[in-house]
């Protein structure tokens, strides 16, 4: 099946009549993407134009999804993002400010968005599926701690039951540098890696077996992201993202070499 294709900057698509591939390479054109609560594009000086979720002051939640629904029963992504400008106040044992996080979310309505910090906007939003890269410990939540990774059901980020599913990163999400996750989900298994290079890790940090169909209750979905700030804040941006089916695919900054066999195709289909 090809997968409606969501043009943003720089778009390719694979040579084949069974698969389709999304490539957001900046967010200079938003086409595409339905952009909720402090969502913005904007140029953060150092990257381009990027997605921002949040801004970096209290109390923000945006979220962006896919305007149309993706086969939501198998699939590989991969972006890249940075969180910059912490401040806010000391509290809940946390030793650096910078808050809260960001959430990679597969669900079924496209304006959704969830709940202020710790809720990391995607509190309440259900049925959903989320990876969340938090950057704040909230012992409310039973967070491992102020930087970790987890795997979340259904609108909601405590993790008191699913203690398995989380799992501490260093450093943090929030030092200023750029970071690069691949979450890839056979239809069994949801797998999570994340580095500070484009080398896409051998072993996931983190996985989980479900199946995502039976939890939204529908085999296609809205794919996007959320992020929030409360007392602390950061600006949450997003650099770049492609989607695909099933297929772990290449390092955001390998996107120029999908490019290239998207021209290829197109010249040989001429």
């Amino acid at each position: 099946m090809i997968i409606r294709l969501i043009t943003l900057g720089l778009v390719c698509a694979v040579c084949s009549s069974t698969q389709g591939i999304v490539v957001y390479s900046d967010f200079s054109d938003t086409s595409g993407l339905v952009l909720n609560g402090a969502a913005a594009s904007v140029d953060n000086g150092t990257d381009g134009v990027v997605l921002r979720l949040t801004p970096a002051s209290g109390n923000q939640a945006g979220s962006i999804f896919s305007s149309d629904l993706v086969d939501a029963t198998n699939f590989s992504t991969t972006f890249s993002f940075r969180f910059t400008e912490s401040g806010g106040t000391l509290f809940d044992g946390n030793t650096e400010t910078g808050a809260d996080g960001m959430v990679f979310v597969v669900q079924p309505v496209s304006s959704s968005l969830g709940g202020l910090g710790q809720g990391i906007g995607f509190t309440g939003i259900t049925p959903a599926v989320g990876v969340e890269f938090d950057t704040w410990h909230n012992s409310a939540n039973n967070d491992p701690s102020s930087n970790h990774l987890g795997i979340d059901l259904n609108g909601s980020v405590n993790h008191g039951v699913d203690m398995l599913y989380t799992v501490d990163v260093s450093p943090d999400f929030n030092n200023g540098d750029r970071w690069f996750a691949w979450i890839d989900y056979d239809g069994a298994i949801l797998e999570v890696r994340v580095s500070q290079t484009t080398t896409r890790p051998t072993d996931a940090q983190l996985t989980r077996d479900l199946i995502i169909p039976d939890i939204i209750g529908q085999d296609t979905a809205y794919i996007g992201f959320t992020a929030a700030t409360g007392a602390d804040w950061n600006n949450h941006d997003l650099i770049d993202w492609t989607y695909d089916e099933f297929n772990p695919i290449p390092q955001p900054a390998a996107v120029s070499t999908l490019l290239v066999a998207a021209v290829l195709c197109l010249r040989r289909r001429v």
